[in-house]
């Protein structure tokens, strides 16, 4: 089955709603941190939740239906190079990848503008690539018709 890559502009969208679930999982983590600690907490504290919870967050997301929330918004899906599932080894090695590219900083999302299939820094390390799903056709929008 021929999968289309899912437009840059579309993944930036989906990088954006992502950027909020990401703030509540980093505010979550301090309320977390500071019950933990029974006041304020130690940097070192916070810093180790809020890394587990937001790499856990893609890293689940990834590899349980290749979505985030973002990526549901609009339709997109991580999958292997072939549109295999993404295994929970490959979505922690797009995970390491994705940090180590400092893809959070979100510029890293436009040099999939210079890939023939839009692959990014961190799909082509982690042999991944994001896909855009087809709308839903009527039938499955409208059950019993």
């Amino acid at each position: 089955m021929q999968h289309s890559s899912a437009p840059i502009w579309k993944r930036l969208l989906a990088f954006i709603y992502d950027g909020l679930v990401v703030t509540a999982l980093i505010l979550i983590s301090g309320l977390v941190a500071s019950v933990i600690a029974q006041g304020e907490a130690p940097a070192w504290l916070t810093q180790m939740l809020i890394a587990l919870s937001v790499g856990g967050y893609f890293w689940w997301s990834w590899s349980h239906g290749g979505k985030t929330a973002g990526m549901r918004a609009w339709r997109l899906r991580v999958v292997g190079l072939r549109g295999e599932d993404v295994s929970k080894d490959v979505a922690f090695r797009r995970l390491v990848c994705c940090v180590v590219t400092i893809a959070p900083v979100g510029a890293i999302l436009f040099t999939g503008w210079l890939s023939p299939i839009g692959q990014t820094v961190y799909d082509r390390l982690s042999r991944t690539r994001v896909i855009a799903e087809p709308k839903p056709g009527k039938s499955a929008q409208q059950p019993g018709r």
